[in-house]
């Protein structure tokens, strides 16, 4: 059964946990048709960031880590802001940018501009394949191996990433059967 847990519960069962890593993805951005692939976040995407991170505050012993997309950091610092955790450093990870999934970041790029990368990624999470894109199984493996052996600096951490990255950690899990009508949302 699927349990869906609130943001208000995290900060104390990352209490009762060794170590705990967060992966959130980022929060309201511009539209991706305005000539980049690395939009800013929205007025309405920093102040839901930040509202979101009210409801972690309690959280003890953070560290942030965030894609080096200007809306993972972005969101990291809202986050940050609202949990009231003071100013603390981003680490950035390459390991976390949503281009990881593609054979070339031009794969990404080429998808969104054709206005096929929705048909691509349902082909891709329900066949574990698509034209341009690893191998469902070897991303999932490379992301779980990111998430195991990076040394982050705290107990806990706060990486903030992509839609694609969090549907890549959950997709192939057993204990969570994830569909594409359980995609997540921002934040």
């Amino acid at each position: 059964q699927k349990k869906i847990l609130s943001f208000r519960e995290i900060p104390e069962l990352a209490a009762k946990s060794q170590k705990t890593v967060l992966m959130l993805r980022h929060s309201i951005r511009e539209s991706l048709n305005n000539g980049t692939y690395d939009p800013e976040l929205t007025q309405e995407g920093f102040a839901y960031a930040l509202e979101c991170g009210s409801l972690l505050a309690g959280l003890e012993d953070v560290c942030f880590c965030a894609s080096p997309r200007k809306r993972t950091i972005q969101t990291a610092e809202a986050v940050m802001q609202g949990a009231e955790l003071g100013k603390c450093d981003i680490r950035t990870a390459p390991e976390n940018k949503d281009t990881v999934l593609f054979e070339t970041p031009e794969d990404l790029y080429n998808s969104l501009a054709g206005g096929y990368a929705g048909k691509l990624l349902k082909e891709y999470y329900s066949t574990g394949k698509a034209a341009g894109m690893i191998d469902l199984k070897d991303s999932h493996a490379a992301l779980i191996r990111f998430l195991t052996e990076t040394e982050f600096e705290k107990k806990n951490c706060i990486l903030t990433s992509h839609d694609i990255s969090v549907m890549t950690l959950l997709a192939p899990l057993e204990i969570y059967p994830f569909t594409l009508e359980d995609w997540c949302g921002y934040v």
